[in-house]
């Protein structure tokens, strides 16, 4: 088995977000992490499930 995982900090840059946000999201276990040591790492397409299990979609505004 090969996971390649990464850090809350590379996965700031990679997508743009602050890296305290990330850093929440996994305190509040909503993403998906594996913590070795005091190390936490993200494996990839952790982002990816967060939004995809958090998505809105727009409701279709009905004709009066």
């Amino acid at each position: 088995m090969s996971v390649n995982f990464e850090s809350a900090k590379s996965l700031a840059a990679k997508t743009g977000w602050p890296e305290s946000r990330i850093r929440k999201l996994i305190a509040s276990n909503q993403l998906r992490h594996v913590r070795i040591g005091r190390t936490v790492y993200l494996p990839e397409g952790a982002i990816e499930e967060f939004l995809e299990a958090n998505m809105v979609e727009p409701r279709a505004i009905e004709a009066k």
